[in-house]
């Protein structure tokens, strides 16, 4: 009878992933040979062909496509077992994957993760921080157990529980036209140029949407990967961001930046506790979703459920 040799699978699952033998042994940490090697022992057992070379990129066969499928199904019960194994454990034990999206994961998650901590020193926790779009696709694949972000779209099958306030204000140059001005017209915003989060970023679908529904252009004068480089450039006069309030203490403070009085500004959006409907929390998960809730915004403590 064939049997399958799980430390294979994972290196082929690896492989898939990245449809590259060299990134898959970088994440490994095996040399190149010896992954092709577990490939290929893989491959004489099955009696099948899980990648072809076409050109200079590697690329799934049928067969690897299946088996890719049916790997991930294999690792998830596994997990599933592990996890289950953990819980009977208890909290103290075990480990956490959290997901954030990368405001909330920059500026709120770390401090009450290291609080979380002090209660439970023993748990081995790993703290996934990116935009909101991978960040979906993150708690979809199972990556994570559970997941702070601002909005999730609404055909997956999550449970949602509201965790706190987003507040989303357009900040500028103390020395910006618009600095120290009331009531500024959302039209003026038409002859502004605004640096912005990539597409995918949860800050970005917003300002898109409510000047859009203003009928008001957006002027892109820069993309920029993350908020510190968006508030340098900011504070540099290359133009205005629409920030949470969240990552602005430090600016504020110093007079490095000030929020614009605009019309139909700040926006308010909230964070919400998020994880996979069907999924199996462990006693650790459960025990952080706990937590957290004890420090959401009472106002927001609605249970929600998609």
């Amino acid at each position: 009878m064939r049997t399958l040799n799980l430390h294979q699978l994972a290196t082929f699952q690896v492989v898939a992933k990245h449809c590259s033998y060299v990134r898959a042994a970088e994440e490994l940490h095996f040399s190149q040979p010896a992954v092709s090697a577990q490939i290929r022992q893989l491959e004489e057992t099955l009696g099948v062909k899980l990648f072809e070379q076409i050109g200079r990129r590697t690329h799934l066969t049928q067969a690897g496509d299946e088996l890719y499928h049916y790997s991930q199904k294999i690792f998830a019960v596994i997990d599933e077992a592990l996890e289950t194994m953990e819980e009977l454990r208890g909290p103290d034990h075990g480990r956490l994957r959290v997901g954030a999206d990368t405001t909330v994961g920059t500026y709120v998650i770390p401090g009450l993760l290291g609080k979380f901590h002090q209660s439970y020193p023993e748990v081995e926790i790993s703290l996934d921080v990116v935009n909101r779009a991978a960040l979906v696709e993150r708690i979809m694949s199972n990556e994570i157990d559970i997941a702070i972000v601002g909005r999730v779209p609404d055909d997956i099958p999550v449970v949602i529980e509201p965790f706190a306030p987003n507040e989303l204000v357009l900040v500028a140059s103390p020395y910006h036209r618009l600095a120290g001005r009331a009531n500024v017209p959302l039209s003026e915003l038409a002859k502004e140029h605004f640096l912005m989060r990539e597409v995918g970023s949860g800050t970005r679908a917003a300002l898109e949407l409510i000047l859009q529904e203003a009928e008001v252009p957006l002027h892109v004068s820069m993309h920029m990967g993350n908020n510190s480089a968006i508030k340098q450039g900011v504070a540099a006069g290359l133009g205005i961001a629409l920030i949470s309030r969240v990552a602005l203490d430090m600016e504020l403070e110093t007079n490095r930046l000030v929020i614009l009085d605009v019309e139909g500004f700040p926006i308010m959006r909230q964070w919400r506790i998020v994880h996979l409907k069907d999924k199996h929390l462990s006693a650790t998960a459960l025990a952080f979703k706990s937590f957290l809730l004890e420090h959401a915004d009472h106002r927001l403590r609605r249970k929600e459920q998609l």
